[in-house]
């Protein structure tokens, strides 16, 4: 009796906390679709916010020993509509709410985005992806899945930006296409969509087919995630959406597609021997995607297209990690404990930093009315609280310790170090993927030097940057609260690995013997190191203070010239060594002439992407050139339609009889 008023309190729990997550948002869908005033708007998004803390209280929930599973009642010919939340789902459910919650608090304050369809779509939008981390069917999964991409389509209309939106649609829905194949042939072979009952089913599945699945789901995700060739559509979406899609699409999106992917391929179908190819292949794919990223983000003249292409090298970071995990768990359960460990605590610090810098770069451009970086800096002095907050998401995201950043991307380095493989072909590719870790590392840090010096530091190049309009009120609280993330994750990583220990070790079933800590060339003490590196800043300011003498007041010489803002070095000359080291990668470079007066033109260096010009606008004319052919039997003829119909069902009998 005791046992079944337990389980009776713990479903109640369950269905009062999925109470708790749906019904504000739902109301503010509701509220969204019939009301139009600013007023309401913002209410709608308070209901957001709402469903956010909910969901932000997944982890202390299911922590405290509550069976976090639901069947809603809602019956339908595909199956139930089943959630169930375990505790790595539940570690991102909380995570992601927060980084949800916060994004939608600057659409409160900033009101740039706010209006009652683009807030009732945020909480579509949250919907979806709650759903789909604590989905626990097939169809749930794929449903909230294929709802993201819509939504996200939805609220990514910004004026004129059709073309950056349809791409990214039809590339997301090739993507959803593959993985609708890959979750409904699982299904069938596992003789049920319970997520819950899946569990290495790969030798039911066979071993190539598990190989081809795996693959199948990696590109399925990788098209939200960047991998390339999918990464086209990125760079204009990321300029031309409103700064809060892309934050969600960055952030909260990609975590459920890493979370996923990672129950996808450690849980429901498990990893073995055979699919070792398949893992040398993705890392492949990850390294070139990552290298690829970090060199486009060199020669980016938008800082959104910069943060698209960072967005791209940090996903594919996480995805190589990923398969390194593969290759791991059958010599060394522990290295792949360490390697999935960093990968996960990787995602939810981009989560962090990039949410940060995309804020905070929509704020500049709010100021400042500029979007192009060559006629930005200066602005240090002019929004000094700005510019502190900035620095703490760029020094986060070129990994600089304390910060957040340092510590997932130097466990990336130590699981690629201290792996020890008996195949020799893995033991080959562990330098080369170190190598692409690091050059990496080396290509964003100069990126993100880039990016922060020539926005806030320097003379101003423009009128903007000179006077920029006073931040909105508030908008800087979310930032502030995003960089305070930064550091505490730095401080506090281990908090954050030993919670994801626990989840990845349930999830994929490698034991509990060993904590990862033992395979590390060095105590990981993130709280000591922090408080070292500030105590030595602390220090060097003391010590610069108290020697600082008189200021004197002097001219730049300028070389016989007076000295302005076109004298400074370029943003574009800042990455020049870079850019022709690599620029065989580049694609095609053009010098275009821009003729102003007759004593006055500019040189403007232009790179193409090679993947738009030589694969996606080839495929798009054939698509076109078919469709019109295909489309000359749309003849109006009601004869004629009459015609084929009565072809088709000939075709249809006779398929049958001969079957």
């Amino acid at each position: 009796m005791d046992i079944l008023n337990v389980q009776l309190q713990d479903g109640a729990l369950a269905a009062v906390f999925f109470v708790a997550v749906f019904v504000p948002a739902l109301a503010g869908i509701l509220l969204g679709m019939f009301f139009r005033s600013n007023r309401v708007a913002n209410v709608v998004a308070s209901l957001c916010i709402v469903s956010c803390i909910s969901g932000a209280s997944t982890y202390f929930l299911w922590n405290a020993g509550i069976d976090l599973s639901y069947t809603l009642p809602l019956p339908s010919a595909a199956g139930q509509y089943m959630l169930s939340i375990d505790q790595l789902s539940a570690t991102m459910i909380s995570f992601s709410s927060v980084i949800f919650m916060l994004i939608v608090v600057h659409v409160v304050k900033s009101t740039s985005d706010s209006g009652c369809k683009y807030s009732a779509l945020l909480n579509t939008l949250f919907l979806a992806c709650f759903s789909c981390m604590a989905a626990d069917t097939a169809l749930v999964l794929l449903l909230s899945w294929e709802m993201v991409t819509l939504v996200t389509f939805l609220l990514s209309k910004n004026g004129d930006n059709e073309k950056a939106r349809w791409l990214f649609f039809v590339i997301a829905h090739i993507g959803g296409m593959m993985l609708i194949c890959a979750f409904v042939y699982i299904s069938s072979v596992a003789g049920t969509q319970i997520l819950s009952q899946w569990r290495d089913l790969g030798p039911s599945l066979g071993d190539m087919t598990s190989t081809a699945l795996v693959l199948m789901i990696v590109l399925g995700f990788g098209s939200k995630l960047g991998l390339i060739p999918f990464h086209a559509w990125m760079p204009n979406l990321y300029a031309s959406a409103p700064i809060h899609t892309t934050a969600l699409l960055s952030t909260v999106c990609s975590n459920v597609a890493i979370l996923v992917l990672m129950e996808s391929i450690f849980t429901y179908i498990g990893v073995s021997p055979s699919m070792s190819w398949a893992a040398f292949a993705i890392i492949a794919l990850a390294a070139a995607t990552a290298l690829w990223g970090a060199m486009e983000s060199l020669v980016q003249k938008e800082p959104k297209k910069i943060l698209a292409y960072s967005s791209m090298e940090n996903m594919a970071l996480v995805v190589l990690c990923m398969a390194l995990g593969a290759v791991y768990i059958g010599e060394s359960p522990v290295m792949a404990k360490l390697v999935l460990i960093a990968a996960m605590l990787h995602t939810m610090n981009h989560a962090v930093f990039k949410s940060l810098m995309l804020m905070t770069i929509d704020t500049v451009e709010d100021c400042t009315g500029e979007k192009n970086i060559g006629n930005m800096g200066g602005l240090s002095k002019t929004l000094p609280v700005l510019s502190v907050v900035a620095i703490v998401g760029v020094l986060s995201m070129a990994a600089i310790p304390p910060t957040n950043g340092f510590v997932s991307e130097w466990l990336m380095i130590q699981s690629i170090m201290g792996a020890d493989l008996e195949s020799k072909a893995m033991s080959l590719l562990m330098p080369l993927a170190l190598a692409a870790v690091g050059i990496c590392g080396m290509m964003m840090a100069a990126s993100y030097a880039r990016l922060y010096g020539f926005v806030f530091l320097g003379r101003p190049r423009s009128e903007g940057m000179k006077k920029p309009r006073p931040m909105k009120k508030g908008t800087v609280f979310p930032m502030a609260v995003l960089a305070l993330l930064c550091l505490a994750m730095g401080f506090f990583a281990t908090v954050f690995m030993d919670v994801l220990t626990s989840g990845i070790e349930s999830a994929t079933g490698i034991p509990s013997g060993p904590g990862y800590r033992s395979v590390m060339s060095g105590e990981l003490l993130p709280l000591l190191l922090g408080v070292t590196v500030t105590a030595v800043l602390v220090l060097l300011l003391w010590a610069f203070r108290k020697e600082k003498r008189k200021a004197r007041k002097t001219r730049t010489w300028g070389c016989g010239e007076k000295l302005d803002s076109n004298m400074q070095y370029s943003s574009i000359g800042f990455s020049q060594p870079l850019v022709k080291v690599f620029h065989p990668f580049y694609g095609d470079t053009s010098v275009v002439k821009e003729s102003g007066d007759k004593d006055n033109k500019t040189l403007v260096m232009e790179f193409s992407e090679p993947f738009v010009k030589y694969l996606y606008r080839p495929v798009a004319a054939i698509v076109s050139v078919l469709s019109e052919r295909i489309g000359r039997i749309q003849t109006g003829n009601i004869q004629t339609y009459f015609g084929y119909m009565l072809a088709t069902l000939v075709v249809a009998l006779l398929a049958v009889r001969l079957l």
